[in-house]
């Protein structure tokens, strides 16, 4: 409150809370810090947190509200297009963390968006809630997201990132509010973490690698995805890649990786365990076609999967393909194994199988459905 933000959840704070960021990060102090206190809702625009600060760590304590502008014809704009809401850019040892509320008051864009509602005026971007951009060493944790206008927590070309004991939820029809998304990054790591949304819990783009999540419950949402990757005949490099300890209850996929025809590169070294699905559309899915069907046709390039795990999986299929591998006949997936798989059918499904196209590897234990799995020993 020092720099005059009011906290009334009416007034725009945006300046105040710019020239605390500012003083903290090039405070004289080793530590800095930034406190957004309880009983008090600030109103805020497009704030861009930039590094490299001074201070380390920097602290930011939300135990009060923060409420994104609901009125898309007063964002921000850029040379680019929408800014995102908060953005902590070239940042090293950053804590986030609180009782607080982020609410993206959302609404208003999923309003104009071309996906239900087409038109002359309709947006497909919007601002995402919480950017990381070019940082390092970062803790986010303990935080509620509710409504963003479009992902909540994006991570980009940053290193050692852990999100731990948050809660995002958003409803489930509203448009590509993927709870966190994670692209060009390493050493990410989300955990204990509750997600509700309209796009996946989790989507993990290209160039990442060493990235888990663990302990999280899933549902409404499109569920834990690697891509999609390879979109323009793009190249393609993910790898070590760990969900473990994983519920999805509700959501159209479970355990998904999806890639555009005409891609290149790779995807390896994933791992799925110890997951249960409860009435999940497609618990199990390789989708090597994202984006092209009903006309798809095989390319002469396509992403290579290899080395993913599914272990110690179970729970319901809402739709009668619990188990759906579709790979490239130009690039088949290889070294896919499956250890302890039980599908069954959820309320009104008589039986669940499985469906495979150009799927190599091997399994072991009990397999339901039956493995379609082409055996290379």
């Amino acid at each position: 409150m020092k720099y005059g933000a009011v906290g009334d959840g009416i007034s725009d704070d945006t300046s105040a809370f710019q020239k605390t960021w500012d003083s903290a990060c090039n405070g004289s102090s080793k530590m800095g810090s930034v406190y957004v206190p309880s009983g008090k809702a600030f109103l805020l625009n497009s704030l861009h947190f930039r590094g490299p600060c001074k201070s380390k760590p920097l602290l930011f304590t939300m135990d009060g509200k923060m409420k994104a502008q609901s009125d898309p014809n007063k964002w921000q704009k850029g040379e680019n297009g929408i800014i995102p809401w908060l953005i902590f850019e070239r940042v090293e040892g950053l804590v986030i963390s609180g009782r607080g509320l982020l609410d993206g008051q959302g609404k208003g864009w999923w309003d104009i968006h071309c996906r239900d509602h087409p038109g002359p005026n309709c947006i497909w971007l919007a601002p995402t809630m919480m950017t990381f951009s070019n940082c390092r060493n970062v803790i986010l944790k303990s935080l509620r997201f509710r409504n963003s206008a479009q992902s909540h927590v994006l991570v980009m070309g940053s290193q050692n990132v852990h999100i731990k004991d948050i809660k995002i939820k958003s409803p489930e029809v509203s448009p590509n509010t993927d709870g966190v998304h994670i692209t060009s990054s390493s050493a990410v790591f989300i955990t204990h973490s509750d997600f509700a949304t309209g796009d996946d819990c989790v989507s993990i783009g290209d160039q990442v690698h060493d990235l888990s999540v663990t302990f999280v419950n899933c549902g409404p949402g499109h569920g834990v995805s690697v891509g999609s990757l390879g979109r323009g005949g793009t190249e393609v490099a993910v790898e070590d890649i760990r969900v473990a300890h994983v519920n999805f209850t509700g959501t159209t996929n479970g355990a998904r990786i999806k890639t555009w025809p005409g891609g290149t590169g790779y995807v390896r070294g994933i791992e799925f365990f110890d997951i249960r699905f409860a009435s999940v559309q497609n618990p199990i899915i390789i989708d090597q076609f994202y984006g092209c069907a009903p006309n798809c046709v095989q390319t002469e390039k396509a992403v290579h999967i290899e080395k993913v795990k599914y272990m110690k999986m179970s729970g319901t299929s809402r739709t009668e393909v619990a188990m759906k591998l579709e790979c490239s006949g130009k690039n088949a997936c290889s070294k896919v194994f499956m250890r302890d798989i039980d599908l069954s059918p959820a309320n009104g499904i008589d039986s669940v199988t499985s469906l495979c196209s150009f799927v190599q590897g091997s399994t072991q234990g009990t397999i339901r459905p039956s493995s379609c799995i082409v055996s290379i020993q």
